[in-house]
């Protein structure tokens, strides 16, 4: 009879209703019946509901959720239904969240030895942009987000905890709901030949991750380093970014719906040229400007401003509807979406449509099933990048401002550009036709088994699939190949005349994990928890361009051009498998300990190499947790103390190409016949990954009662068996060797604050300070100078001991004093002497004048650094009753762009600079003297942006019946900049995603102003 009685279960309701400090409901709040599987979410009223089906006895509610203290309460389960209503507090040190750190089940931040930032929800959707990287900005610690250009679709480049490769990629690896996502940047749009391909270097486009709908998203989690980000080995050098999208609960379906208004316009317009004169003779039968000093007659001009051709106020709309519910063992979210979003820059726009469906389902006791599929199609209409001369931006930036850009002969053609032959703008703009599609689905499925008791075994694969397609259409007469960049030539060859090309990209990754945890209890005070995991990675991607010139009349398409061009076909194809066992010890919640070793193999490197081991150990100790801290007096005021440590190692998957190390042969014609012809650089067979050890060390903190919380994190990251081409001698066969012969460091400064400094029931006040600061530098390169001269003339260098990517140049000579010495004219001088080595020299004077020395050569040295010396964000929230505002301002200080298109500007005659010299207020020649001294292109990339405001009122239930919440919100995007730049914004990248081409402004579209209005609701 004892026997039986034990397992006479019992059915209960247990429901309640869950607020913070001020009464307020808490929706999205995670009730569970403690050591079991039952549970729910509450409702946008706060309040949850489940049935316990479990023997009679003596449980604990726990009641958990983003931003509040974890709660326990206990209660008895008999016969009798239960209620239990709770108050949580808000958490600043958020110690009892849970985050997933690549395992088959999270932890909590108590136990982990690295920092892991998280961002919710709420968060993201403050800022009002379509695109999640955006959303991002500024916070989380340890990463420089960079929106590259004002493209429509927002290309965004990712650094955590700086750069962790010089000849692969330094993005991070990107997880949505468990399945790994492509992030790359691939240009199926092509406006010049000499540009075929999809990958050269500092291509500007569209980022993968613009597809992801931003209010799809629950969290992100952000693992910054090697010690947190070990567990995905070769995959992880450069961090990862998890993305955790909405799932259903327990409940009524909750319908949420939101729409949105945005209004972008340029934020900084150029002054430009207002001379009525120019040197030289009639800009129509003269090609003489300013950069030909020894022309001093002047002519009458009318100036124009060419922004005005270009540049328009754009509109868009983001529009969102979910449904999510379920019952007790059914939960079902699914949401569809349409974001559109137009230019500043005139005829670009882009479109996107999203459809998700997640589903939890508990098939018995021991099994249960989650799916999610997401389906993603845009479309986008383009312009030319500021990589070629064909970009808008370029077009106005090389064009003196003195020519009518919209006269047209009597057919209507767009007249050429007087007698320089360039492309005119306003045929960029109305004629030049560029198209992509993009259709995408992201999908996984996952078990969960509890096969016994404290035995979790899951499985879940994930695949991404996805095709680009991109058309270009440059008409006759608006391209020219005889000119080179420069279309519109006065002698126009009908077979070369014309542009048009069709780009495709396919790419498919495939991952399959399986994991198994099983927890332990050794004893009252120590838990052991055992983890075990395998897993393959698969990945595919296809690329071709077909491109022609010589377009008939009325045809569009690149097969009908009567001169083909060479294009492009590109297959490649890898596969990674990976195994790791980790191990956690828990003493009395308060000391954590955790270890754990993967291998990974990659067909990418050579079998030899194949199999790489990392390591990872970390500790966490929460001292405010001990007996003796809870008796001591600073316990009333010091709430949470707690110390961690964590090493761990990880690998790069980027480094070479799939096929790199076979070092294949190019075909050519040669004589007649077919032939091959070796590559430049010849890739060592037994190449590696690059591995990165990190070694982190910090502290959390929070003081009056969780009001105040403090983390600090000190890193030191190493990379090792770097990836470095070096020149070798000419009769090797070859110019360079690509080796595993380099290394580079990061060390760094996190710091994050938050606090709420006011909680009342009417008026709440919280806000969150970020600083980073990183120093980067490579310690060895196996050369004195690797130097690199692409995007916009940038002479981009690296050298040991120095920051990677620093930009290497020409220089003014200056005095003893630091003064730019001038000739006898006022006009600035180049330093010129021996060169004793890349980085250091020695200046020689003529002795008569004392001006540098004509005959000697001209010096060079490090002219600028892009690498910031710190960045930071400050964030605030005010809440009065139902009225809210948000501020979010971030700085980047410390830093230099390159900044081509200013220099540019002067030489062509339509800058500010150049106007000086038209009016005589400079000597002339002046910008002929300064033109070809790199530092004369160096600008100060400092900058302090209002990132985001957003002020919003919640009018709750009280408006139209049956509504559960209405709020309105008005708001901003990059509303102001506090710089004092040259240019439009500092803020910029014409290289996108390179890792070392940073901080270059060349022909980038400018970020624009965006005003929003939105409406959410619900249901």
């Amino acid at each position: 009879m004892t026997c039986l009685a034990a397992t006479v279960s019992a059915q209960v309701k247990i429901s309640g209703k869950v607020t913070d400090e001020t009464g307020t409901p808490l929706p999205g709040i995670t009730v569970t019946l403690k050591n079991t599987k039952l549970g729910s979410n509450t409702s946008v009223d706060g309040i949850y509901s489940f049935m316990a089906n479990v023997p009679a006895g003596s449980y604990t509610l726990v009641f958990t959720g983003i931003g509040f203290t974890s709660q326990e309460m206990p209660v008895t389960i008999g016969t009798s239904n239960i209620t239990r209503d709770v108050k949580m507090g808000t958490s600043v040190s958020k110690l009892d969240e849970i985050v997933v750190t690549g395992t088959s089940q999270g932890t909590t931040r108590r136990q982990l030895g690295s920092y892991i930032a998280s961002v919710k929800a709420d968060d993201l959707n403050k800022g009002a942009t379509g695109n999640v990287l955006a959303a991002l900005q500024g916070k989380t610690a340890g990463a420089q987000i960079t929106q590259n250009s004002g493209d429509p679709s927002g290309g965004i480049s990712v650094k955590l905890r700086g750069i962790s490769t010089i000849n692969g990629s330094t993005e991070p690896l990107y997880i949505v709901d468990g399945v790994i996502v492509d992030n790359s940047t691939t240009r199926v749009t092509n406006a010049d030949p000499n540009y075929a391909g999809a990958n050269f270097v500092g291509a500007v486009g569209q980022n993968r991750m613009a597809d992801i709908n931003p209010d799809d998203i629950e969290r992100v989690e952000v693992l910054n380093g090697a010690a947190a980000a070990a567990i995905y080995g070769s995959r992880a050098n450069a961090g990862v970014v998890q993305i955790f999208t909405k799932r259903g609960s327990s409940g009524k379906p909750v319908i949420n719906f939101s729409t949105g208004l945005s209004i972008n316009e340029l934020r900084k317009k150029l002054s430009v040229n207002r001379a009525p004169t120019k040197f030289g003779g009639n800009p129509q039968d003269s090609t003489q400007n300013i950069l030909t000093p020894a022309v001093v007659s002047t002519f009458p001009v009318q100036r124009f401003d060419y922004q005005d051709f270009i540049f328009r106020t754009g509109v868009g709309t983001d529009n969102n509807i979910s449904i999510a519910g379920g019952k007790d063992k059914t939960k079902y979210y699914a949401s569809a979406s349409y974001f559109y979003n137009q230019g500043i820059i005139k005829n670009t726009d882009f479109n996107r449509f999203s459809f998700r469906v997640n589903l939890d389902q508990e098939i018995t006791s021991w099994l249960s099933v989650n799916a999610t599929v997401n389906y993603i199609y845009s479309k986008s209409n383009e312009k030319p990048d500021g990589n070629t001369f064909y970009s808008p931006m370029n077009s106005v930036t090389i064009l003196g401002n003195y020519y009518d850009i919209q006269q047209r002969d009597a057919f209507g053609n767009l007249q050429k550009v007087g007698n320089l032959g360039r492309v005119n703008p306003v045929s960029i703009i109305q004629d030049f036709r560029q198209q992509q599609q993009v259709g995408r689905v992201i999908t996984g499925v996952g078990l969960k088994l509890n096969p016994i008791k404290n035995l979790t075994v899951d499985y879940h694969v994930g695949i991404d699939n996805y095709y680009q397609y991109g058309t270009t259409f440059i008409p006759p007469f608006a391209y020219n190949v005889s000119t080179s960049f420069f279309g519109g030539g006065t002698a126009l060859d009908p077979s070369q005349n014309g542009y048009a090309s069709v780009g495709a990209n396919n790419s498919l990754l495939l991952n399959h994990d399986v994991n198994a945890t099983y927890n332990a209890s050794i004893n009252k005070d120590l838990e052991s928890v055992t983890q075990v995991g395998y897993s393959v990675q698969y990945q595919r991607q296809q690329y071709s361009l077909q491109q022609g010139r010589g377009m008939p009349p009325f045809v569009q398409t690149a097969d009908r051009a009567t001169t083909a061009i060479p294009g492009s076909d590109q297959r490649t194809e890898l596969s990674i498998s990976g195994e790791y066992i980790q191990q956690n010890f828990k003493f009395r919640n308060q000391l954590f300990l955790t270890g754990a070793l993967r291998v990974d193999g990659s067909s990418v490197f050579g079998s030899s190499e194949r199999n790489q081991l990392y390591t990872k150990l970390s500790g966490s100790y929460v001292i405010s947790g001990t007996d003796f801290w809870g008796k001591s007096s600073i316990s009333k005021w010091w709430t949470l103390l707690k110390l961690r440590a964590a090493y761990g190692e990880s690998g790069n998957l980027t480094g070479i190409p799939a096929y790199g190390r076979f070092n294949t042969y190019n075909a050519n014609a040669f004589i007649g016949a077919s032939g091959f012809q070796g590559q430049t650089t010849f890739t060592d067979p037994n190449v590696k990954p690059e591995k990165q050890k990190e070694l982190e060390i910090g502290t959390d903190m929070s003081f009056l009662g969780d009001r105040i919380g403090l983390s600090v994190n000190y890193y030191r990251k190493k990379v090792n068996d770097l990836l470095i081409s070096r020149a070798v001698a000419p009769t090797k066969g070859y110019q360079f060797i690509l080796s595993n012969i380099g290394s580079l460091q990061n060390n760094g400064f996190e710091v994050v604050l938050n606090a709420v400094p006011v909680k009342t029931t009417n008026f709440t006040w919280n806000f969150t300070a970020i600083f980073n600061r990183n120093r980067n530098k490579a310690l060895s390169i196996g050369q004195s100078l690797i130097l690199l001269n692409t995007v916009g003339g940038a002479p981009v260098g690296i050298a040991n001991g120095e920051p990677i990517g620093f930009f290497y140049g020409t220089f003014f000579a200056r005095d003893a004093n630091g003064n730019i010495i001038t000739n006898a004219k006022g006009i600035p001088l180049t330093e010129r002497g021996i060169q004793n080595s890349p980085l250091t020299y020695t200046p020689q004077r003529d002795p008569a004048t004392g001006l540098p020395l004509a005959t000697a050569p001209a010096l060079n040295k490090i002219i600028g650094d892009p690498n910031p010396d710190w960045t930071g964000t400050f964030t605030t929230d005010l809440q009065y009753k139902k009225l809210g505002l948000h501020i979010q301002l971030d700085a980047v200080q410390g830093v230099d762009v390159f900044n081509a298109d200013f220099r540019t500007r002067q030489g062509v005659d339509n800058g500010k600079v150049a106007e000086q010299e038209d009016r005589g207020q400079l000597p002339r020649g002046y910008i002929a003297g300064v033109y070809n001294i790199q530092e004369f292109r160096i600008d100060d990339g400092n900058f302090v942006k209002l990132r985001e405001v957003s002020l919003s009122y919640d009018f709750g239930n009280k408006v139209v019946k049956g509504l559960n919440n209405l709020t309105v919100s008005l708001g901003g995007r990059n509303l102001i900049s506090w710089d004092n730049y040259k240019g439009y914004d500092p803020e910029v990248n014409a290289a996108g995603q390179s890792t070392v081409l940073r901080g270059i402004d060349f022909g980038a579209v400018p970020i624009p102003r965006t005003y929003n209005l939105t409406v959410r609701a619900k249901f």
